[in-house]
């Protein structure tokens, strides 16, 4: 007879041990789930730009805007206004921006590929047809996460 109550409870013990590890298995896959979609997670971070407001000045930017500092991933801004017609090239990335003497322009791209990226000013409109440029007027750096 106690041998019988032991087995049952035994029994009884290990069915409520699997129902336990049943219904936490269960929580563990909804909250992973909710993480994996809520607005919280990494990609959010990913969508809230780095902005950086640039003045070019007889063909220099200030010495303390001279290097950008990023995180790989990163969405990153540059907006430039300049005293003079002139084209802007990200180079390593291949970006450029066209600039018009006292109006505004954004130069916009994804950090994806660490180190150190220069922009130079093009004094002509199309560079790929032997376009001169100079130093870079500053440099990009990007960090890895």
């Amino acid at each position: 007879m106690l041998s019988e109550r032991l087995r049952r409870y035994c029994l009884v013990e290990k069915e409520l041990s699997r129902r336990n590890y049943l219904r936490f298995k269960g929580v563990l896959v909804i909250t992973a789930v909710i993480a994996l979609f809520s607005p919280q997670t990494a990609g959010a971070q990913r969508a809230q730009p780095r902005i950086f407001s640039l003045i070019v000045s007889q063909g220099q930017v200030a010495e303390n805007s001279r290097t950008i500092k990023v995180l790989e991933g990163d969405l990153v801004k540059l907006r430039w206004i300049a005293d003079e017609k002139l084209t802007l090239h990200l180079h390593g990335y291949d970006v450029t921006l066209e600039l018009m003497a006292d109006e505004p322009g954004t130069m916009g791209f994804t950090a994806h590929a660490a180190g150190r990226y220069p922009v130079a000013i093009h004094r002509s409109t199309d560079h790929k047809k032997g376009g001169h440029h100079g130093s870079a007027v500053l440099h990009v750096e990007v960090h890895p996460r």
